[in-house]
């Protein structure tokens, strides 16, 4: 019995010490966890720090969102913020990527030019990805079916964008003198331009590519496209999250899926139209911007198959949404703001008046190559798109290998964003915030072009877009055109807001204006 009674309290003895073993080893695994997880901590706190100091100065910003909750509606103004507190080079994170900013005129023009290679690639953000799928240039990769696809493409642009090339003209000012009758039958009342100047840009730049047609604005195809640019715009002035935190798609998976259906609708009318003008495609006699194309695709000889620097015909065509791209959304917001800022500054309007009552006169057309001797009106123009560059921070670059901005290293793969805003709102200028187009002109009242030059409206560098030519005699023709036959004026009681919306591009908020027959 005594053995018993020993053997149990025993066993209870080996029991409890098996009990503190495990509570001992239950103890020493927390600790190791908690170890790790402080070890894991401060190595990551660590790399974060030792990344961040390699980078340009720049704001901390929060996990996983980086800075995009600091920039609020109006980025370029906490641009400028970040601007004086770090200087002309900052680093930001949006999302998953580590970013760099470019400001200044000076560093921002000196970088896009003498470092041009360094920045020309494009970030594998979602929505460049997608729009790359259409071929154009725009958004594609930096190497040398680039090089070559920009060469043929700006050779094409050059003969259709050219002061003499009649068809474009003719389109020009079809549309621009609909879009006079139009504003004229308001009968002088109150009325938002906004719709009439897009469907005028667009319809130009429509038939620019695919030709004249017929009542083209009836045509099914054609208004649908319009109706998919507006959503496109809404799809970014909401905020293109997408972007930057890319598992937003599992979250928001129906406008992640209207956003393909956006981009591959682009790329199927393109190929629709292919298909219809090929049936009628003569190399002897060029139309428009598609035949141009097709023309470049047999001097070329560029096929359905890659060449040597795998450059296919399906790529140069793309090229079309390049030039509706320049052609319809910068134009169209560039004289958006135009009348809103001629209607408030009714002086700097009627010197455009007289200009081209006293050098062209009230009866004759205007041609795109009186934009040479009118000089008043390209400096009120420059001065708009100064004022209001309607792409303030451009499309976003990517470095191809490491380089110094202003003792600066950048690394390779880095996002940046120069910030156009911030040359066209530079100290430069004198009086950056007043609008002013003598600024623009000598003594003499001549055109200062190093002074144009600067107005960075169309980017710099390898990344310059194509269209600039194009963009400049569309928005010069419609806007001469109008001033020669209307006076455009404020409503009465009626304050504009000059801060504009920021979304695909920066555009002014509603608002109306009054026609009247000069």
């Amino acid at each position: 019995m005594e053995r018993q009674v020993h053997r149990r309290k025993k066993n209870t003895k080996m029991t409890m010490i098996g009990s503190g073993s495990n509570f001992h080893s239950n103890q020493k695994t927390s600790d190791l966890v908690g170890v790790v997880t402080v070890l894991c901590t401060v190595f990551v706190t660590l790399k974060i720090i030792l990344e961040w100091s390699r980078r340009p100065p720049g704001p901390w910003g929060l996990p996983v969102v980086g800075h995009l909750p600091f920039l609020g509606s109006r980025p370029v103004e906490k641009f400028r913020e970040y601007q004086r507190l770090y200087g002309d080079v900052f680093s930001l994170r949006f999302g998953m990527w580590p970013t760099v900013v470019i400001c200044g005129k000076d560093t921002v023009k000196t970088t896009l030019t003498r470092d041009s290679d360094s920045f020309a690639a494009r970030p594998p953000f979602f929505s460049i990805k997608s729009l790359n799928d259409m071929k154009g240039l725009s958004f594609s990769g930096f190497d040398e079916r680039y090089i070559q696809h920009r060469k043929i493409a700006s050779s094409v642009l050059r003969e259709f964008s050219s002061y003499d090339h009649s068809g474009m003209h003719e389109v020009f000012r079809e549309e621009a003198g609909i879009l006079v009758s139009n504003f004229l039958e308001a009968k002088g009342k109150p009325f938002n331009p906004k719709s009439e100047i897009y469907l005028a840009a667009g319809s130009s730049i429509y038939q620019f590519c695919y030709g004249k047609g017929e009542n083209i604005r009836e045509d099914p195809e054609f208004l649908k496209v319009m109706n998919d640019q507006a959503i496109f715009q809404e799809f970014f002035t909401a905020g293109n999250y997408f972007d930057v935190l890319p598992w937003l798609q599992y979250v928001c998976p129906g406008r992640f899926k209207r956003f393909l259906e956006l981009a591959n609708h682009f790329k199927n009318a393109s190929i629709a139209h292919e298909i219809e003008i090929k049936n009628t495609f003569d190399p002897m006699y060029t139309r428009h911007a598609m035949d141009g194309l097709l023309n470049a695709c047999l001097k070329y000889n560029i096929t359905d198959l890659p060449n040597e620097v795998g450059l296919t015909k399906s790529q140069i065509l793309g090229t079309l949404q390049d030039f509706f791209g320049a052609g319809f959304d910068t134009t169209a917001t560039t004289l958006n703001w135009a009348l809103m800022y001629l209607a408030e500054y009714q002086d700097v309007q009627l010197k455009i008046q007289k200009e081209l009552d006293e050098t062209i006169g009230r009866n004759k057309v205007i041609a795109i190559s009186d934009r040479n001797v009118l000089p008043y009106t390209v400096a009120a123009i420059s001065e708009i798109m100064r004022l209001s560059p309607v792409v303030p921070m451009g499309i976003p670059h990517m470095t191809t290998t490491d380089v110094y901005v202003k003792g600066n290293l950048i690394e390779k793969g880095t996002v940046v964003f120069f910030n156009i805003a911030s040359v066209m709102h530079d100290e430069y200028w004198g009086n950056p915030f007043e609008f002013q187009p003598e600024r623009f002109l000598d003594d003499k009242g001549c055109l200062i072009k190093e002074k144009v030059d600067n107005v960075l409206a169309f980017s710099a560098g390898r990344r310059s877009c194509i269209g600039k030519m194009m963009a400049q005699s569309e928005i010069f023709f419609m806007l001469a055109h109008l001033l020669q036959n209307c006076s455009i004026d404020k409503p009465e009681n009626t304050h504009y807001d000059f801060n504009g919306n920021y979304g695909l591009s920066y555009s002014p908020k509603e608002y109306e204006i009054c026609v009247h027959p000069r």
